[in-house]
């Protein structure tokens, strides 16, 4: 598919769109879109710091939820790649690493492995690093069990030892079932392949040498603890929340930020914008891995949840009708959200951070119930729409608060906004 930017006009049409829904708002964290040569907009809003009235800025830091998957997934790729380097055969190496990626857990985590805690679950023997990878291992989601805020995770193996006694929720491969417990999991096997810590690895294999400067992998700590005791995070944005159905809500600081421990491999990065594109300049580029593995990465291996979005390895693969098919993530962590997408016929990133979320909290039992009412010949897909449009309307303040204080949902006009040009 050929579409040419015109660098002039989508400056135009983006800064347009974005000052037409940013005026009169109290947007905080910042929007990044440029090419792989030029920036077509940058600007920050708001503050890192409410209380300290620090303005966001180019050098803040924003915790990116799960769009670490990514980085989780090219550092798997590019440990099997180091650890075949003596294969000189291109297509052996591809194929060599296909069947590593079809291993079963087991293989790199065996029974002995201090992860465990001297109880592997049977799981561990069928579910493969592929099915990890895509989301299809049945492995159900630490972050959605029950009394999950509750815990406290000290070890590694503590926080497996709270899913890994769990069935299936279906036969691995069988489908798509989003899961932050295969990626957490996929974080232990980079460090069993590699012999180094994850928050090491990633340094050392990306960050450094890709000149990411702001960018770590944290490894325990809250924002509270990372701000106060350690230089790196010097410009780490604080989080904040509004109670979603209030008229006119009020902003506060999140009353529980995640430790570090908790997240790992699945979403425990920290970053910039600038960096961020800077990853997506290298990555694209195939610069990190080379590119028989990036198009394994970026394979649509299964429908998501998304209408049209499939998923590859860490990554959501997108169709457009004008620019074709196009690659992105959303990461969500308390106090965080985060969009980072790229578009190859465009050479075009899109980077979205923020530091205030909607608190949704009291609004959940409404919404199981509701869920729970709707028709069983609904889709998942129709079920969600339903779901959305029946709150909405007894909600109007959530369409207004959301307008008022997220940048992500600027990122859909973003994208009309270029199919318009």
């Amino acid at each position: 598919m050929t579409y040419k930017l015109n660098v002039a006009k989508a400056r135009d049409k983006i800064t347009n769109t974005i000052n037409a829904l940013t005026n009169h708002t109290q947007h905080s964290g910042s929007i990044f879109v440029a090419t792989n040569k030029e920036t077509i907009y940058q600007k920050c809003f708001g503050y890192a710091d409410i209380s300290k009235k620090i303005p966001a800025s180019s050098e803040s830091q924003f915790l990116a939820g799960s769009v670490t998957k990514q980085f989780t997934a090219v550092a798997i790729l590019k440990a099997l790649l180091d650890k075949n380097i003596n294969i000189n055969d291109q297509r052996k190496l591809k194929d060599h690493i296909q069947a590593e990626l079809n291993n079963t857990i087991e293989h790199y985590l065996p029974a002995e492995h201090e992860i465990w805690n001297n109880s592997m679950p049977t799981w561990a023997n069928t579910v493969t690093i592929h099915q990890l990878l895509v989301h299809s291992s049945g492995i159900t989601n630490y972050t959605s069990l029950p009394d999950f805020e509750k815990q406290k995770f000290p070890k590694n193996s503590d926080l497996i030892t709270f899913f890994k006694n769990h069935e299936l929720e279906f036969n691995p491969g069988e489908k798509f079932a989003y899961s932050n417990s295969g990626y957490y999991l996929l974080g232990i096997i980079i460090q069993q392949i590699t012999q180094k810590n994850l928050d090491f690895y990633l340094e050392e294999t990306f960050f450094e040498p890709l000149g990411m400067r702001s960018t770590v992998l944290p490894t325990h700590g809250t924002v509270d603890d990372l701000i106060r005791s350690d230089a790196r995070f010097a410009n780490l944005a604080r989080g904040y929340q509004y109670e979603i159905t209030k008229h006119d809500a009020s902003l506060e600081e999140v009353n529980r930020y995640e430790s570090m421990e908790v997240p790992g491999g699945a979403g425990s990065l920290i970053s910039t914008a600038e960096d961020l594109l800077k990853w997506n300049n290298a990555l694209y580029a195939g610069k990190i891995i080379p590119t028989f593995l990036l198009e394994l990465m970026l394979k649509s291996y299964l429908v998501t949840e998304r209408v049209d979005a499939y998923y590859g390895y860490g990554i959501e693969i997108m169709q457009s009708d004008v620019f074709g098919e196009y690659y992105s993530h959303r990461g969500g962590i308390p106090g965080f959200r985060s969009i980072l997408t790229y578009i190859p016929s465009l050479h075009l990133s899109i980077v979205t951070l923020q530091n205030i979320v909607a608190d949704q909290e009291k609004l959940m039992p409404e919404v199981e119930i509701i869920k729970a009412g709707l028709p069983q010949t609904l889709s998942r897909e129709e079920s969600l729409l339903e779901l959305v449009k029946i709150i909405e309307n007894k909600y109007p303040s959530i369409i207004e608060n959301r307008k008022r204080y997220e940048l992500a949902p600027i990122y859909d006009d973003i994208i009309k906004a270029l199919h318009k040009i």
